[in-house]
């Protein structure tokens, strides 16, 4: 049989134990900086908890329970009216109103179309007002009110050509060469103080174009601006050249190959596409009259209401009555010039002592005064001295700022190459890159 072990024996066994253990934490604690690594074990995280979407039962309205409303804005309307119609509370109008932005919704016009989206409970969501093609202004409901935000829609801007020979009409051969009604307006726009177009053109003048198409979604949405242009006169005995200069999207005006200016002080013609009936002659024999009488300025024969326009910046001095011109205006211009427009129709908006630009219209073409059929009679003043307004030399508008010169002799030379390669009688190309 064994002994029993003594009680002083275990506390001695329990002490040496301890004794052991202490030895091996503290030699493991000292050599913590050793190149062994201990062991991990990896455990799985639990998964993070997903931001749930409300729910079609949650007590937030989503787009999908909106309900889309359109509304018209009628005559002498507003946009609060217009929301009113829809039940939308003055409240809601209100702040809008407040808004900074708040123009670009608030200036409507008669006619606009607004589509309005608002939620169950009747509370505007959002409001999207299309301006045009390319622009739109739109309302959104967020956390700390109302937004209006400017969306536009990026045009796409391609180059094209045109060029064509003139016989009898210049718009009739513009059109058939392509050009929209828009772009031979600006062609005339563009050579209006050089070209006399009822008067110089004659058949057998060409014309070349390179100029601006627009497209939105791939779709042509109309012509941009004139690039580069070319136009021959008196039966192809002068030849006019135009060329654009822009500062990033504004244009800054057109100028020759040499860099003048092509706007004058005044336009060489007061109306469009007419004829002229009768020119200055110091010893014309009257119609009425029928006697020799001096014409101290041109005729141009039209139909009825053709516009007419102011041919230099000035002011009125004149719009009434006369025994001969009938109703007529008179413009002063830069204190040594004066224009004279009789036999009008109807007066356009300018009255006496008010300024007029260069191409406002100020009345329109008709048979008052002592005529004997519809006409324009135009007459240009020098120091109130009588002279030919188709010989008459205009001053030029200022040159080619410096800063522009370098870039245009670049891009005019580019641009008169792909002029010269242009054939009016054969259609060369339609586009170029």
């Amino acid at each position: 049989m064994k002994k029993a072990l003594s009680l002083p024996y275990i506390w001695k066994t329990i002490l040496a134990t301890l004794f052991v253990a202490g030895f091996i934490s503290f030699f493991f604690s000292a050599n913590a900086n050793t190149p062994f690594e201990p062991k991990r074990t990896q455990h799985a995280l639990p998964e993070q908890t997903k931001h749930l979407e409300p729910s079609a039962t949650s007590s937030e309205p989503t787009a999908k329970e909106w309900q889309e409303l359109v509304v018209k804005i009628r005559k002498n309307g507003s946009l609060g009216a217009a929301l009113d119609r829809l039940k939308i509370s003055p409240a809601t109008t209100h702040a809008i109103n407040k808004l900074k932005n708040s123009h670009y919704l608030t200036n409507v016009r008669s006619g606009d179309q607004l589509t309005v989206w608002v939620d169950k409970h009747h509370q505007l969501q959002k409001i999207l007002y299309p301006k045009s093609q390319t622009l739109s202004h739109e309302l959104i409901k967020t956390e700390n009110g109302y937004r209006i935000l400017e969306k536009k829609k990026p045009i796409d801007i391609r180059t094209e050509t045109a060029s064509g020979i003139i016989n009898g009409s210049f718009y009739i051969a513009a059109k058939k060469a392509g050009l929209s009604a828009r772009s031979i307006m600006n062609l005339s726009d563009v050579f209006a103080w050089d070209v006399d177009f009822s008067r110089e053109l004659q058949s057998g003048d060409t014309f070349k174009v390179i100029y601006e198409t627009k497209y939105l979604d791939g779709k042509y949405i109309g012509d941009g601006n004139i690039l580069a242009a070319q136009i021959t006169s008196n039966n192809q005995k002068q030849t006019h050249q135009a060329f654009i200069v822009r500062d990033n999207d504004k244009v800054i005006g057109y100028y020759d190959e040499k860099g003048r200016n092509l706007k004058k002080a005044f336009l060489r013609s007061p109306v469009d596409y007419v004829r002229i009936t009768s020119k200055y002659n110091p010893k014309r024999f009257h119609p009425v009259l029928k006697r020799t009488r001096p014409h101290r300025g041109v005729d141009y024969g039209g139909p009825k209401g053709t516009p007419i326009r102011a041919t230099g910046d000035g002011k009125v001095i004149f719009r009434g009555w006369g025994k001969g011109y009938g109703r007529y205006v008179k413009i002063k211009h830069a204190g040594k010039y004066t224009t004279l427009y009789a036999h009008f129709s109807k007066f356009g908006k300018f009255k006496k002592g008010q300024h007029v630009k260069q191409g406002d219209i100020i009345g329109y073409m008709g048979k008052t005064g002592m005529v004997t059929g519809v006409h324009l009679h135009y007459e240009f003043r020098v120091k109130n001295k009588h002279v030919d307004p188709l010989k008459v030399k205009f001053p030029d508008a200022q040159p080619l700022a410096k800063k522009y010169r370098a870039e245009f002799k670049t891009t005019s030379t580019f641009l008169l190459s792909q002029l010269k390669r242009l054939d009016g009688r054969t259609h060369v190309a339609r586009n170029f890159e």
